[in-house]
């Protein structure tokens, strides 16, 4: 809003400008009209003349429209994996020498089957290859609204108050996601997923690893944490919602309480029944390492201190 008070304005003091064409405007005049574009109107203009396409095609006008739609869901691992793909794309002088399928798809993994571990996979892009040299927010855009960029996020599960890593592509007619997840072989696990249930990595740590924690020393009972979990060795990761326990030898004074000074740690899942036993887990809080108690794997840890995570947690387990 601020940029279009700006255009009126400077277009008021500008009384005898005439104006014949689009492409007579100032520079200034026509990037404030392109900014104020949606994305479809700006294919159009785009159409229009090689001069008005090259307008449109700019980053920064793209930039902006990504950030507005998929800024909270595009994390450094989403952006990582497009910058491997688009270099890989640049570096390429001819669109057979890419290690690629017979449908034009390329991804980016690492390990060995049966652990192989997807990062992004890219579909049907040999048609784009022109933007991803040239124009890579613009393809970014297209390949994100069209479901041809899978890309990592994390899924909350309600039920089991866990979030667990995958890569989604958008489906724009129902304004959901299509999910893949190691765990189901890479096949295509889940459809019609909401928005609301998708979020960016908050760590930069690979499921199949532990998650350095630096927070061991400060947790104490009360604090609200993520830890990650899994019910296999073999398995990945998945982070789980959880809060900082007292030990059963602590009377719960909050005054002569101790717990934190323990070198015990008590970690316990509100979604567990008091007499599961799975409802409480104690771990050594000197060991930043992988931990194992009644059959679950026990890797790192994240202290919550941000209103909107914290509130998100507690609506999921009041939605159950």
């Amino acid at each position: 809003m601020s940029s279009e008070k700006n255009c009126v304005s400077k277009l008021e003091k500008q009384k005898d400008c005439k104006v014949y064409s689009l492409l007579d405007l100032p520079e200034w005049t026509m990037d404030c009209i392109l900014e104020c574009l949606s994305p479809m109107d700006l294919f159009r203009v785009a159409q229009v003349c090689t001069n008005l396409r090259d307008k449109t095609r700019n980053d920064a006008l793209w930039e902006k429209l990504i950030k507005q739609k998929w800024g909270r869901l595009l994390g450094d691992a989403a952006y990582h994996e497009w910058q491997w793909h688009t270099t890989k794309f640049a570096n390429t002088q001819s669109i057979f020498s890419l290690q690629q399928n017979q449908t034009g798809s390329c991804g980016s993994f690492s390990g060995v089957w049966p652990f192989l571990n997807f990062h992004s996979y890219l579909e049907n892009f040999t048609d784009l290859i022109t933007l991803f040299k040239n124009c890579s927010k613009m393809a970014l855009y297209i390949c994100l609204e069209s479901g041809r960029f899978w890309f990592p996020v994390q899924l909350y599960k309600a039920a089991n108050l866990l979030c667990y890593d995958a890569i989604v592509s958008y489906d724009s007619k129902r304004d959901t996601f299509k999910a893949r997840c190691q765990t189901g072989g890479w096949r295509l696990t889940e459809e019609n997923i909401q928005w609301d249930r998708l979020r960016s990595s908050p760590v930069e740590t690979s499921p199949r690893e532990v998650h350095m924690s630096n927070c061991m020393n400060d947790l104490k009972p009360g604090d609200q944490i993520e830890i990650q979990l899994k019910k296999r060795k073999e398995s990945p990761y998945y982070w789980c919602y959880a809060v900082i326990g007292h030990l059963e030898t602590c009377n719960q004074d909050v005054n002569n309480c101790r717990c934190q000074y323990s070198d015990k740690l008590v970690v316990e899942f509100k979604q567990y029944s008091p007499s599961s036993r799975n409802k409480r887990s104690v771990l050594n809080r000197n060991r930043h390492e992988e931990q194992v108690s009644f059959l679950r794997w026990f890797g790192g840890i994240r202290k919550l201190d941000k209103e909107e995570e914290i509130e998100k947690w507690n609506n999921l387990f009041a939605s159950r």
